[in-house]
């Protein structure tokens, strides 16, 4: 009986025992479960999107004639054939009766960047109407330019790019200060002047005048007029209506 005592008693130890072990190894378990639990929650949510963003830059370029689109020099007189036919007869000692603001063009630009006009006749010289086979000079034909925009030309006497706030510049009229004469397609008549200050604007930033004239034998520098006047010039030219189309190039510069 005895032995089956100790038996018993070491039955329960054993039992006492393995209990133990499997209740600590619960703990563990559990333990560790719970510090992953701890890591997942505290690790940081992310989430992404993309919002494209676009720029859409499109050329605004226009040269817009608002009157003068049509300009005729008719020689009536004696003291026409003398002293020409001008839309500044103050200025060019043109035959004042003739003379007057019917010969002037007038022309805005609006661009959304740097610009350059071109301009030039289609052919060399005048050719007559009557008689294709007769020909007027195209340097008895000259102009000025009026500037009556905001933006503005170079000094008269300084390179391009020389005024920082200048936008303007203009090889023929020697920056809007000389009479050029006509000339053959293509010459660049108003180009941007290379500076901080581009000539792209509005109608309001770029407005002009030319002011025509036809027979005066005005000396510009650069492209001078015909220095003989019409009624002195060898042979004489023939009587006839003379034509010329000229040509205006709006372009990104």
């Amino acid at each position: 009986m005895y032995a089956d005592l100790q038996q018993s008693i070491l039955f329960i130890n054993n039992y006492l025992q393995i209990k133990k072990k499997f209740f600590m190894k619960k703990i563990s378990f559990s333990a560790i479960m719970l510090v992953c639990g701890f890591a997942a929650f505290g690790q940081a949510v992310k989430d992404r999107n993309v919002i494209p963003v676009a720029v859409s830059l499109n050329q605004v370029l226009r040269m817009t004639v608002t009157n003068g689109g049509n300009i005729e020099f008719v020689f009536n007189s004696i003291e026409d054939y003398k002293n020409g036919i001008s839309s500044e007869a103050a200025s060019s000692a043109a035959n004042p009766i003739s003379s007057g603001a019917m010969y002037k063009t007038d022309f805005t630009v609006s661009s959304s960047t740097r610009w350059a006009l071109t301009y030039g006749t289609e052919e060399p010289t005048f050719l007559g109407t009557d008689n294709p086979n007769t020909a007027f000079a195209l340097d008895n034909v000259g102009f000025t330019i009026s500037n009556l925009g905001v933006n503005t030309f170079e000094d008269a006497a300084s390179p391009k790019g020389t005024t920082a706030l200048a936008s303007l510049f203009s090889t023929p009229t020697k920056n809007a200060t000389e009479v050029a004469a006509l000339q053959t397609y293509p010459v660049v008549l108003i180009e941007d002047n290379n500076t901080v200050n581009a000539n792209a604007g509005d109608a309001a930033d770029n407005s002009f005048t030319l002011n025509w004239r036809c027979g005066t034998a005005e000396a510009g520098a650069i492209v001078p007029m015909n220095a003989v006047k019409i009624i002195d010039q060898n042979p004489s030219p023939a009587p006839d209506r003379y034509v010329a189309n000229v040509l205006f190039d709006l372009a990104i510069d």
